[in-house]
This record gives structure tokens, sequence and C-alpha cells, in this order.
């Protein structure tokens, strides 16, 4: 393919991917009523009691600002849908220009990327609950929270989207081991040192940075690393196999 014919390709994928995402937004927008409601769900599972008099409803402080949280909250659901369309585009972009060898773990990798990031984010979605009372209740008897809309979404968004993101570690680490930039002894050896390092990175990451939602993060991040060696050993045993 010629150069004028790679960017008419690369054109027609980002057309693709950005109807794609118009439409689902579209769609979004006016189912926002469930939406919204799936939203704040993790809000509302907080006791009534530890909550302010308004209870698990957000608010906003400015007129606009309910029509500026359906938009915001409507483009995200758009864009984390279509995500597994614009990602298989970038996938079919780049595939021509691989060798057998790698086109046969892509797809696997792939596969597996988007799966680990499905359990990321259903995690952090499920344990929310019980994080935002721990926050709340951080405050004492004398404070109740006045949740903003904005806010709410913000802190939700980025603690859905750190999860999913490092539950990813686990595949970048079985990538490296495939091309002989770690071994599993290496990962054996390491064990402490990986165990201090998922804290130090949730502790990153984490918007609140409190010791629960660090903890949330940090446990399943390091049995992530545990299950990494047991897949690497077999996959290097299987390689070790085939060449021989």
């Amino acid at each position: 393919m010629t150069v004028m014919e790679h960017l008419r390709e690369l054109r027609t994928r980002i057309i693709i991917s950005a109807l794609a995402f118009i439409l689902i937004s579209v769609i979004a927008f006016f189912f926002y009523d469930p939406i919204q409601t799936f939203l704040r769900t993790p809000l509302c599972d907080v006791p009534r009691d530890r909550l302010g008099p308004q209870g698990c409803e957000l608010v906003f402080t400015k007129p606009t600002g309910g029509f500026q949280f359906r938009l915001k909250l409507t483009a995200l659901v758009g864009l984390a849908v279509t995500s597994p369309i614009w990602i298989y585009q970038i996938y079919a972009f780049i595939v021509p220009a691989l060798t057998s060898k790698e086109k046969r773990y892509s797809i696997p990798f792939l596969a597996s990327s988007i799966l680990l990031f499905l359990v990321g984010t259903t995690f952090a979605y499920l344990t929310l609950p019980v994080g935002l009372r721990f926050l709340i209740e951080l405050g004492g008897e004398g404070l109740v929270p006045l949740v903003d809309a904005e806010s709410y979404l913000s802190f939700v968004g980025f603690l859905l989207l750190a999860f999913g993101l490092t539950f990813e570690l686990p595949l970048l680490l079985v990538f490296l081991g495939l091309v002989g930039a770690v071994s599993v002894e290496q990962l054996r050896q390491h064990r402490k040192t990986a165990f201090v390092s998922t804290f130090v990175l949730a502790a990153v990451v984490t918007p609140s940075q409190d010791p629960y939602t660090m903890s949330i993060m940090a446990i399943p991040l390091y049995l992530l690393y545990e299950l990494t060696i047991i897949i690497l050993r077999t996959v290097m045993r299987r390689r070790g196999v085939a060449q021989s």
C-alpha cells in the first residue's frame, strides 16, 4: 500500500470510530435517567444516616450544571461503550505490518487486555460503596456530605479508569517476559519489591489516597502479579517444548 492509501484507510477507520461514538452518545443522552441512576448506585448504597439531607442525590451549583453533567456523562458512556470498536480499528490498521508470529500473539493479548480492563473497572464499581462510606465517615459526626455532580463523576470515572489500567500490568509483565526483558526467576526474586510497589502505585493513582482504597487496589494487583508468574512460567515451558 502507498502512503496515500494508508492515510485513506486511517481516515476511514477514524470516521467509523467517530460515528460509533456519536451514535452511542446520542442514544445515551436519551437514556440519561437510568444511566445516572446506575452511576449513583454506589453512593445510594451508603447508609442514609451517613449522607446529608439530600441523600444520594447529586447537586450542581450553577444553572448550566445539570446540562453540562448530562453531556459529560453521555460522552463518557459513548467513549466506554465504543472502546471495543476503536480498539479494533487501531488493531486492524496496524495488523498488516505484523509478522505471522506477532499476529499469533496479538489476538490473545488484545482479548486479554479488554478482559483485564473490564475486570478492573467492575471490581472498582462493586467495592465503591464501602470506599465511599469509609471516606464519608472520616469527616466525623459533625459533617455531612453535599456531593457535587461533576466532582462525583470525576471521582468515579478516574477511579474506574485507574483500576482498569492498573489491572493491565500483568499483561505488560507477560509481554516483557516473552521478549526476554524479564524472567520468571526475576519475578520470583522481587516479590517483596512488587508487594511494596503495588501499594506505592495505588497511592499515586487513586484519587482519594485513603488506606482503604489503596488496599482495595493494591491487594488484587499483587495477586495478579503472582498469577502472572504462573502464566509466564506456563507459556515459557510451552515455548521450550515447541522449540525442542
